[in-house]
């Protein structure tokens, strides 16, 4: 699945270069890679991270979303459809992601008007 000699050489890269160590973690270097358009370029790098970011890191973090899940639907239980669901319990489990984003709250509004 991946290429371990070219993974080797990118992540050699990855560490020698100053404005890769300002990341904090997997989400944030796979989101410059994707703003500064280098997925071709770091194509391993890139596969991995986008395995690293959707597998859960532990059991705690799968039950989280569970809970999360069970809050919303038991909020909302009787008005929403399948698809509803699965999208207010994303932005739930995702909201760190989502508060970074700006103006996220008027871009929803301006989409649904």
């Amino acid at each position: 699945m991946l290429q371990k000699d070219r993974l080797k050489t990118e992540l050699g890269v990855i560490y020698r270069r100053s404005d890769f160590r300002n990341m904090t973690g997997a989400i944030s270097l796979l989101q410059f890679i994707i703003e500064k358009n280098l997925q071709t370029t770091f194509s391993e790098t890139y596969k991995l991270l986008l395995i690293i970011v959707t597998i859960p890191m532990t059991t705690a973090e799968a039950e989280r979303c569970f809970s999360t899940l069970k809050r919303v639907k038991t909020f909302l239980r009787s008005t929403m459809s399948e698809d509803r669901l699965s999208a207010l319990a994303m932005l739930s489990i995702e909201k760190r992601m989502i508060n970074d984003i700006p103006k996220f709250d008027e871009n929803v509004i301006d989409l649904f008007a």
